[in-house]
């Protein structure tokens, strides 16, 4: 499969534009926690719902356990946050090349860091590079080591290359803002970069870079 989606619990406020026409947006969907809840309210009935449901009702677990195939409860005292555990179950049930995530920028930021570092959890090793978190104003990709061509996305203004830990050897090579080769053994957020074109290319050989197209509110 192409692209599955999964609709977290991040407030409603923070929500990428494509989701006020949620019904035109291609693949499946899993929900966590009141995200499984808002898919029903807007008339798509998500393959799996996932999470602790602390945030909804009796009532509105009881809705969701009646109309979403794979109804998947967890017990609040947990190890894993419920975006962790949906998109673990996305992975065994799917095994997309493309999960988009929506929900996962905004509200505490606590939960938002679990996202960001996501790639150094070995269970996310083999596909944390097949991720896009999308907000109302960020779009967020990680990537391993290697050469890449990255496209301005529609409507974003900036674009921001994160090494997330230590990384060797990073080139930006056609952005407003070049960089010849960098190294360094701690994260660095290399912010508020633009587009020239319509592409950047950029490389480099050992760590994971975050690669963050962003605007304004």
């Amino acid at each position: 499969m192409k692209r599955v989606n999964i609709l977290l619990g991040g407030p409603k406020t923070e929500y990428s534009q494509e989701l006020s026409s949620i019904k035109a947006v291609p693949g499946p969907w899993v929900g966590a926690d009141k995200g499984s809840l808002y898919l029903l309210e807007q008339g798509i009935i998500p393959e799996i719902a996932i999470g602790d449901f602390d945030s909804i009702s009796k009532k509105e677990q009881k809705l969701l356990k009646e109309n979403v195939p794979d109804f998947k409860k967890y017990p609040p005292e947990k190890d894993d946050t419920d975006s962790e555990l949906c998109l673990l179950a996305a992975r065994e049930k799917f095994d997309a090349q493309e999960y988009y995530v929506y929900g996962a920028t905004g509200g505490r930021i606590d939960h938002f860091l679990v996202n960001l570092f996501l790639p150094f959890d070995p269970r996310f090793l083999d596909f944390y590079d097949k991720l896009y978190y999308k907000s109302k104003t960020n779009t967020i990709r990680f990537f391993r080591p290697g050469h890449y061509t990255i496209y301005h996305e529609n409507g974003m203004k900036y674009v921001a290359f994160v090494n997330l830990g230590p990384v060797t050897h990073l080139k930006l090579k056609d952005a407003k803002y070049k960089l010849t080769d960098f190294s360094a053994g701690h994260p660095v957020s290399w912010a508020s970069n633009e587009f020239l074109g319509e592409t950047i290319d950029f490389e480099f050989q050992s760590g994971i870079v975050a690669v963050i197209q962003s605007k304004d509110n």
